[in-house]
């Protein structure tokens, strides 16, 4: 257990229907992915994941602020902040992803946390969003029920490759808390060729791995800290990036990566750089819709 013990409280954006934001953005401030729409930012949100050793661990304890959580009466609930996975943008096949998405795309870094909690019970239908996982798995929707959460992801640097201050502004408030999920729609398991994005891997070659069936495992969903909210017109964005994990079977990354908190709730509680080792492909992680609410065209 490390010797720092912070308190951190989890807002959750996990909604059933639309938010009502504005566009709007303080003076001064360039819109985050200006001309770009929620939905071409979100339906290029793909994640590979993998296992990370670090030493330590941080006690959290997370309170839900969402309206639909707290009428069901969800409790607040004391957490060991286990650093269990980085979780890295990457590309399908040769889906290229438009330039101008992915000036912020290949920044979403996540640093994924092991947590605990009660379960949810909570039945949904997901939708994929990317047009690639909907000719491999088909776009009519998945029924799933959202069990317990299982981790934190929040957004990292990695080796001090930092986003430039208009991508930051997007970027640092992506945070979504993982929960396991049961689904009786099963598949059998299928390669699909990955690219990573992100500028520190770039060079690495594509590779194929292989989505394991038979259903998907996780689905993670935004959330704020400390009642830290995202300002309004990076809300649009942040709200509807939901996505939807499969345990996934690829070569190991085996480097050593120093990562920092981009979010500003945790940069000011963890300021320094911490080294880990990168190793076992553990998951991939791909955008859905939930309940048919899609993000905004």
């Amino acid at each position: 257990m490390s010797p720092y013990v912070r308190r951190v409280v989890v807002s959750s954006l996990f909604v059933l229907l639309p938010l009502a934001v504005s566009a709007s953005s303080p003076p001064g401030e360039e819109p985050p992915s200006e001309g770009i729409s929620p939905r071409r930012f979100v339906e290029h949100l793909d994640v590979r994941c993998y296992k990370i050793i670090t030493r330590d661990d941080v006690l959290l304890h997370l309170d839900h602020l969402n309206p639909v959580f707290r009428e069901s009466g969800m409790p607040a609930e004391d957490v060991d902040f286990d650093p269990q996975q980085l979780c890295v943008p990457v590309q399908k096949f040769d889906q290229r992803v438009p330039d101008d998405v992915l000036r912020y795309i290949q920044y979403v870094d996540w640093r994924c946390h092991g947590i605990n909690g009660p379960s949810l019970d909570l039945p949904l239908r997901t939708t994929h969003l990317n047009k690639v996982m909907v000719e491999m798995f088909g776009g009519e929707g998945n029924d799933i029920v959202v069990r317990e959460p299982q981790q934190l992801c929040v957004p990292v640097a990695k080796d001090d490759h930092f986003p430039k201050p208009e991508v930051l502004r997007l970027i640092e408030w992506l945070d979504v808390k993982c929960y396991r999920v049961d689904s009786k729609r099963q598949f059998d398991s299928r390669d699909i060729r990955l690219t990573h994005l992100n500028p520190l891997l770039a060079d690495s070659e594509p590779e194929y791995t292989t989505i394991l069936g038979p259903t998907p495992t996780q689905l993670c969903v935004p959330v704020a800290k400390n009642k830290a909210f995202p300002p309004e017109d990076v809300l649009q964005f942040i709200a509807y990036s939901d996505v939807l994990c499969y345990n996934l079977k690829g070569k190991a990354l085996d480097r050593e990566i120093k990562l920092t908190h981009l979010n500003p709730v945790l940069r000011e509680r963890f300021p320094e750089s911490e080294a880990v080792k990168v190793t076992d492909t553990e998951k991939f992680c791909v955008p859905v819709a939930k309940n048919g609410n899609f993000p905004p065209e």
